[in-house]
């Protein structure tokens, strides 16, 4: 009988050794680290929890992620480190004070115990409670915008019957003189860029650029073909266009003496081509004041 009880002592020790599960060491958290360090409900605050004992081969990330009314968890990362393994998990925190997160299990090896101190916007003492979202702001000035908004889409086309043919007329002159002066405008803008430039150009180039643009703008405001005339044939079409005789003395001269520089090298001083840009302005300007046909411009 002893010898029967004790080999029936043996099993049952052996019995329970194989049924009984091994106790798992706990994973010890050695380091927790909350960037930022100050945060508000809200806020996306990364936790940096360092597991001493462990590597990354052992954890997996879960597909689903725990979520509480207080905290929800965002994501979940891992870093090996020498001493362990770094987990990186990034919460938003729904409560004020000091609160445990929820355990994240990997697998295994389940990250608990971690705390999060929450910092609050009320002084000591006071005690703030969550309210429902609010309805979304209007931004200041905006009703006076969409006022402005309103009056004009009523009251232009009110203006527009209102004044009828009147107003259709105005606006048909305002576009003509907005086209008739399109030249000047290109004009000066040519003549700007060249003044600046006149030092650094040879005489050729000069009086090259500074006559092909007084061709552009006599094509414009003249209507005519002065583009594709030549010197001797500039007075006769600048009479066809009506043209006074005194400014197409002047105009002639001008070209003749670019002639003189641009195929007879004749030799020109930075002071001769600075009197000739001032008169290439001038009689512009005089074409500007009087219509071809010698009434005033509009």
């Amino acid at each position: 009988m002893n010898l029967r009880a004790a080999v029936a002592g043996i099993l049952l020790s052996s019995l329970a050794l194989i049924v009984l599960p091994t106790p798992v060491p706990a994973q010890i958290v050695s380091q927790v680290v909350f960037l930022p360090q100050t945060y508000y409900i809200g806020d996306r605050v990364e936790a940096r929890v360092v597991l001493r004992d462990v590597s990354v081969e052992e954890i997996t990330i879960p597909d689903q992620l725990p979520t509480t009314p207080a905290v929800t968890i965002d994501s979940v990362s891992t870093v090996q480190r020498a001493d362990g393994v770094e987990v990186r998990f990034v919460f938003q925190p729904f409560f004020t004070g000091t609160r445990e997160l929820p355990p994240i299990d990997l697998d295994g090896v389940t990250v608990s115990g971690v705390s999060a101190f929450v910092t609050s916007v009320a002084g000591p003492g006071e005690e703030l409670e969550l309210v429902s979202v609010r309805d979304q702001l209007i931004l200041p000035g905006t009703q006076l915008q969409l006022a402005f908004a309103m009056a004009a889409l009523i009251g232009v086309p009110t203006v527009v019957i209102v004044a009828g043919g009147w107003g259709r007329r105005r606006l048909s002159g305002i576009r003509r003189w907005y086209r008739e002066n399109r030249p000047y405008r290109t004009f000066l803008r040519s003549q700007k860029l060249l003044a600046t430039e006149m030092p650094g150009l040879d005489g050729k180039s000069f009086y090259i650029r500074l006559l092909d643009t007084f061709r552009d703008y006599l094509d414009g405001r003249l209507g005519t073909r002065v583009r594709s005339a030549t010197t001797g044939e500039m007075d006769h079409v600048l009479t066809r266009a009506h043209v006074d005789e005194e400014l197409r003395t002047r105009i002639v001269e001008l070209f003749r003496f670019g002639d003189l520089v641009k195929f007879a090298r004749q030799r020109v001083t930075l002071e001769q081509r600075t009197v000739h840009v001032t008169e290439v302005r001038a009689v512009v300007d005089a074409l500007q004041r009087h219509k071809p046909d010698g009434e005033s411009a509009s």
